[in-house]
């Protein structure tokens, strides 16, 4: 099916590429379906757009956090993998929100609040963890590369 974007036009998302997230997003509660979109089709980068398929001019950066933060980790409750209909034992992906200000150096990514998604129902759930090591602006690139 074909979604319009203000960022990138016309763009085409299969039926099973549609990403269902039925409680929407914190703040975004209306938008209930959307695609993840590379961050540019010409480039290999571990950004991605998710961009929402009822409203043209919305659309996240997203990113997963493990090549970023690779001790981050995730704990469902068992109402979180109900909710996107993940099973007990099976593997889930995550993506979070992340900012990118000019200086790109200076990026964040929401780690309080991740996206969960079923890689194979493509459903998916933004959850708030109880972690007190994440939070919303966390660095997602060494104080080496922020620093020069």
């Amino acid at each position: 099916m074909k979604y319009s974007s203000t960022r990138f036009g016309e763009f085409e998302v299969t039926d099973d590429e549609v990403l269902s997230c039925p409680d929407g997003l914190y703040g975004f509660e209306q938008e209930t379906q959307f695609a993840l979109l590379p961050f540019d089709p010409n480039i290999d980068s571990p950004l991605e757009w998710l961009h929402s398929l009822t409203t043209p001019e919305l659309a996240f950066v997203v990113a997963d956090p493990a090549p970023f933060v690779p001790d981050y980790n995730v704990t469902l409750t068992a109402e979180d993998r109900l909710a996107i209909g993940l099973g007990q034992n099976e593997e889930f992906h995550t993506r979070v929100i992340v900012t990118v200000p000019e200086d790109y150096r200076q990026m964040t990514g929401n780690l309080l609040a991740p996206l969960i998604i079923h890689p194979r129902l493509n459903t998916a759930k933004q959850v708030v963890l109880t972690q007190p090591d994440y939070n919303t602006r966390h660095p997602l690139l060494p104080n080496a590369v922020q620093d020069n």
